[in-house]
């Protein structure tokens, strides 16, 4: 077994859709398990997500697909079922995303199946939530983002809601559903007993506002948009150097001492307005305007070079083409393409003794989903496992 394979053997029924449901799959299939992706026959609608595409389908579909195995599968077709039921029997999870109330009108939801399959850890990924008024109510990124509070604290001060750039309720449910799963999968090597897990992108928003949320239930006062700024600490943002902005961000009284010192203005750790942490947020204009002063007296590479040695967190703003050209990122190995392409993809962020999961195989082509379907036809008809079958190669 290699290093990363910590999922080896396991064997994962993916109905995923979109974002949320399918990084589930990505996240199991990165670290070993055998993953079946359950396309419908026109295939998954995030394939037409675009451009960009590589050969043929979104890129964004190759993110979330790589390493696994997609079969287009009619669930409205007896025999297409049976190929279905074929794959659960021999899985450990089944998880989805689809929009309420499919799951059972089609025998997939967990009551149906764990009553077949008492092993199966059944995983089930709603926009607002499997209980309440809004149980049935379907949803997308920017809905939640709104309805969860997210818009709420995003974007400057006046400058409207914004919405945060990446999908973070989609990435965000789907590795909390990883994580619940493979908290499912320890506690059946002990009980040989599955289970029913549910999440929601509303409860991951409602989680990710915690911090906001603890505050509000203290004071009472609502959280305002800070752009990059954050009201528990100061100084915290971009400061405008004299070619653009730098993030600064000191978190602690010794860390804005530092900062003083570097700027040439070491009495600031002696100003009662500036002597706290508490004090600074309490001047927060004051201490960001005393700051910007200097700051935009030299340029951004100036800056960061010397508030970096001077161990003061700073950095400048990087975009998409930075972050492929950076050194550090390079160093990291995180940007790697599938095989046989040279369209770098990012993998899962964190390594195994040493070494990250790779990239051992291509999101299957719109071809490929329907050939996999005669694959399972043969290996039920030959009494062969399925799973083996589709990942024999």
């Amino acid at each position: 077994m290699s290093a990363w394979a910590l999922l080896e053997g396991v064997k994962v029924v993916e109905m995923g859709q979109a974002l949320a449901g399918p990084f589930v799959g990505t996240i199991f299939a990165d670290l070993g398990a055998q993953v079946v992706k359950v396309e419908s026959p026109d295939g998954d609608a995030t394939r037409g997500w675009g451009p960009p595409h590589i050969a043929g389908d979104a890129s964004v579909f190759h993110y979330v697909n790589r390493n696994k195995v997609s079969v287009a599968l009619d669930l409205g077709d007896a025999a297409d079922k049976e190929r279905l039921d074929a794959l659960l029997a021999e899985a450990d999870v089944f998880v989805h995303n689809m929009r309420p109330g499919a799951a059972a009108k089609l025998g997939v939801d967990a009551e149906t199946l764990r009553a077949r399959f008492p092993k199966l850890i059944h995983g089930d990924i709603a926009a607002f939530g499997h209980v309440g008024p809004k149980r049935m109510q379907p949803g997308y990124e920017l809905a939640l983002q709104a309805y969860g509070g997210i818009l709420s604290i995003t974007g400057g001060p006046g400058a409207g809601p914004t919405r945060a750039g990446p999908s973070i309720m989609d990435f965000g449910t789907g590795m909390w559903m990883a994580l619940a799963i493979a908290a499912a999968l320890f506690r059946r090597s002990v009980t040989g007993e599955g289970c029913r897990i549910e999440g929601s992108l509303l409860e991951t928003a409602v989680s990710w506002m915690g911090l906001h949320l603890a505050n509000y239930a203290t004071d009472g006062k609502l959280p305002v948009p800070m752009g990059v700024g954050l009201p528990l600490v100061a100084p915290y943002g971009a400061y405008e150097a004299s070619d653009g902005p730098i993030i600064i961000a000191t978190g602690s009284d010794p860390l804005f001492d530092r900062l003083a010192k570097a700027l040439g203005h070491p009495e600031w750790s002696e100003d009662p307005r500036f002597a706290t942490n508490s004090k600074r947020t309490e001047n927060r204009d004051a201490i960001d305007a005393a700051v910007n002063e200097v700051i935009a007296t030299r340029s951004k590479a100036e800056w960061v070079d010397e508030l970096v040695a001077a161990g003061v967190p700073c950095v400048p703003i990087q975009n998409s083409a930075d972050l492929m050209a950076d050194e550090q990122v390079r160093a990291l190995g995180i940007l790697a393409p599938e095989p046989g392409g040279d369209v770098p993809i990012v993998g899962m962020p964190f390594n195994i003794e040493g070494q990250r999961p790779p990239m051992r195989r291509t999101a299957s082509s719109r071809e490929d989903i329907a050939k996999a379907r005669e694959t399972v036809s043969a290996a039920m008809a030959a009494g062969e496992e399925v799973f083996g079958k589709l990942f024999a190669d």
